[in-house]
Parts: C-alpha cells; sequence; structure tokens
C-alpha cells in the first residue's frame, strides 16, 4: 500500500512535468496576463508629427553647419503647451521580445502557477485518503518555486 500512496504524488508530479514542458510554451499564463489586452502602452510621436503640431518646416537653414562632409542640424524644440495626443497601443506578444527578463518572468509565473496546482491536487489527496508514512511531494514544489524565485531575485537587483 506504501508503494501506491507514492506513485499517485509521482504520477502528478509526471503530469505536471509534461505539461510545463509540452503545453504552457503555447498556453502561457504569464504571456496571457500581459497580453490580454489590459495592459496599453503610448506610442511616441514621429519627428514630422512634431514639425508639424510645432508648426515648424523641414528645410536647410542657415544654421546648418557643414563639417567634414557631415550636416550637423540644430536639434528640434516644441514648445510645451502643443495639442499633442498620444495614440494607446495594448501590450502584445511581439512587444514582449524587447523585454529584457520577461523569459525569465514567463518561466517563473508559469513554474508557480503549474507548482499551485500540483500544491492543490496532492493536498486534496492528502486529506481524502490520508496517507499514513508518505512525504507530501508538494511541500517540495513549493521550495523549488520560493528557491527559483529567491535565486533569480538576487540575480536581477542591480549592482
Amino acid at each position: 500500500m506504501f508503494f501506491l500512496e507514492e506513485s499517485v504524488q509521482l504520477v502528478v508530479t509526471m503530469i505536471m512535468a509534461s505539461v510545463i514542458q509540452k503545453i504552457i510554451p503555447h498556453y502561457s499564463f504569464a504571456r496571457w496576463l500581459l497580453c490580454s489586452g489590459s495592459l496599453q502602452w503610448y506610442q511616441h510621436p514621429t519627428e514630422e508629427d512634431l514639425r508639424l503640431l510645432a508648426g515648424k518646416q523641414r528645410g536647410k537653414s542657415k544654421k546648418d553647419r557643414k563639417y567634414n562632409g557631415h550636416i550637423e542640424n540644430k536639434p528640434l524644440t516644441i514648445t510645451k503647451d502643443i495639442d499633442l495626443h498620444l495614440e494607446t497601443k495594448s501590450v502584445t506578444e511581439r512587444d514582449t521580445v524587447a523585454l529584457h527578463y520577461f523569459p525569465e518572468y514567463q518561466w517563473l509565473v508559469d513554474f508557480t502557477v503549474a507548482a499551485t496546482v500540483v500544491y492543490v491536487v496532492t493536498e486534496a489527496y492528502c486529506s481524502i485518503m490520508k496517507p499514513s508514512q508518505e512525504m507530501n511531494i508538494s511541500v517540495v514544489w513549493c521550495l523549488l518555486v520560493l528557491a527559483f524565485a529567491v535565486t533569480w531575485g538576487s540575480w536581477w537587483t542591480p549592482s
């Protein structure tokens, strides 16, 4: 009977390991959290848009200087009181490519969700079956999540 009790938790662990490997790369909870449409960003205006709003035209002026074959333009200055409306866009999967720590965030959140599922299933199993001499594997999953979060947290802090 002892072997049967251990094998249920082992089966749950192996199923979740398969889910992490096969399903989560395609259906990620972390990616859904960021890309579900709730987060938005503002698209900055182009230089031409700023010139139009400021009433300035692009062209050569006497203030342009030529040194060693390179033209050095004076920087575009815009007053603060222009009527500028920024366009909002929702964060998409394409936008997450540029995020520096997104793969680590995605892996940690998805692993945490998987560990939570293992914890809930094994705790339900332990409360129903009441195994006598069995170590609860869900505790190991929780400790792994904690270790990964602490380890990666120390890597992410700027020095």
